[in-house]
């Protein structure tokens, strides 16, 4: 699927690429038909990790293994969770190649993060930050009738690869509250422009809303950020949904993950992984989504 001219370059050579880098193949020579580099490509992935408190083969001490063996095994440069307490937090310490930024919704060290892992030996942190989905979003609040307090956590981050640099921001937004969605999407398009002020930028995120609901309509009709899924220089991969609820069948997966881009990043590719159904092991009752992306050449700071 291929979306608007914002993210219209030639295809034929990304295609021959992605073939080449995902047989493993790929000369040094080979990156003259473009100028991304195989190396250069960041795999960024949205994660609802599922809070703790299920039992049996889905409780958090069992899923945390498959947990390890998804992000591992698929090779994520960085990932964007939702749902994880500080206890799940400490536990994904071993995943020791990673770092994370970011703090609880609720304010007393045990809630629920929005927090964002990167590779430690690739990626420095800049400058980070959180905000809240409400009326008063420097502080843990409750906005527009949610029963939960909804959180965002953004970084600015350098590749040390590259030099380039980027931001992401991540969020959680209300499962109950149709206003507080809507609202959410008003609040996240104004941050990312207050923040980042025309700079690449990624939003990740469990939105609890489906393509067609007005939460993404809101985001996507703004211009400002386009759905990476959408804007796949080769075909999505995987389930089209990424929300299963632990049904393996994937029949009542749906697409409420979501990976959002500023024109500026390419997305070559992007993937839905279903090892839990693959593996027949439970790591979430989410799949994470994937993009591969690259930045392009120039940083340029736009004037929104």
């Amino acid at each position: 699927m291929i979306c608007n001219m914002k993210c219209s370059i030639n295809k034929k050579y990304y295609f021959l690429l992605l073939i080449l880098l995902f047989a493993g193949g790929l000369p040094a020579k080979s990156s003259n038909l473009d100028k991304t580099k195989p190396e250069d490509i960041i795999r960024l992935a949205s994660y609802n990790i599922r809070t703790k408190g299920d039992k049996g083969d889905k409780s958090w001490e069992v899923r945390l293994n498959a947990l390890v063996d998804v992000v591992r095994q698929n090779k994520f440069d960085m990932f964007a969770i939702q749902e994880g307490r500080t206890s799940q937090l400490k536990d994904m310490m071993i995943l020791n190649e990673y770092s994370y930024i970011g703090r609880d919704r609720d304010g007393d060290n045990k809630g629920e993060h929005c927090a964002i892992y990167y590779k430690k030996d690739r990626f420095k942190v800049l400058k980070h930050g959180d905000f809240w989905y409400s009326e008063t979003p420097d502080i843990p609040s409750y906005g527009w009738g949610a029963r939960c307090r909804r959180i965002c956590t953004w970084g600015y981050f350098k590749d040390l690869r590259t030099g380039k640099k980027f931001y992401v921001f991540n969020s959680h937004t209300d499962h109950e509250a149709t206003e507080a969605r809507r609202q959410s999407s008003f609040m996240l398009l104004e941050q990312v422009r207050k923040i980042a002020k025309g700079r690449p930028t990624f939003c990740t995120g469990d939105f609890n809303a489906t393509p067609d609901e007005e939460p993404i309509q809101l985001l996507l009709k703004d211009s400002l950020l386009l759905d990476s899924y959408k804007c796949t220089l080769t075909p999505p991969k995987g389930p089209s949904g990424s929300f299963y609820a632990y049904d393996k069948t994937g029949k009542t997966a749906k697409r409420i993950d979501f990976i959002f881009v500023t024109p500026k990043i390419k997305i070559l590719s992007y993937h839905t992984i279903d090892d839990d159904i693959k593996y027949n092991k439970y790591s979430s009752d989410h799949f994470p989504a994937v993009s591969y992306t690259h930045l392009r050449a120039h940083e340029t700071t736009l004037h929104l």
